[in-house]
């Protein structure tokens, strides 16, 4: 593994409120997404087919996740919005929303990627963003990029 994996806030946000509680199926959520990064290098991620924007140095991507506790297709599952980092060689966690299920949601609009991109790139800049542990369910790092 050579990447290193942060947050924004909007992500943690969707992720906590998806954990929550057992019986809504989504509490696997943190686990599904380190089984499927694990194991990639930077440039597996990076080249991952889901583009949604390529800004040259960044890729804005949309995973689709397995949701293991439901036994549904990833196509069912997850979506998870990250953006790599080519310069830094990190993947940064900007939102995961399910595709079924009590919190469906089918898509983000144009505006929330927009939203999203200008949130990371302004803790970026500040140095404010969170790194996870892809290897220990999403564990907080307590350092800074």
């Amino acid at each position: 593994m050579d990447s290193s994996f942060y947050s924004i806030p909007t992500f943690r946000t969707s992720i906590e409120q998806l954990c929550r509680k057992e019986r809504d199926g989504y509490h696997l959520c943190k686990s599904d997404i380190c089984n499927l990064l694990k194991d990639l290098t930077f440039q597996d991620i990076w080249a991952k087919n889901y583009l949604i924007r390529d800004l040259n140095e960044i890729r804005i991507i949309k995973l689709r996740i397995l949701n293991s506790f439901q036994n549904i297709s990833s196509a069912d599952g997850f979506r998870l919005i990250i953006c790599c980092n080519r310069k830094y060689q990190t993947v940064n966690f900007l939102n995961i929303y399910p595709k079924r299920g009590k919190l469906a949601q089918m898509d983000q609009s144009p505006f929330e990627y927009k939203r999203q991109l200008k949130e990371y790139a302004e803790l970026l800049k500040s140095g404010k963003l969170l790194e996870h542990d892809i290897s220990n369910e999403l564990v907080i790092k307590l350092s800074d990029i």
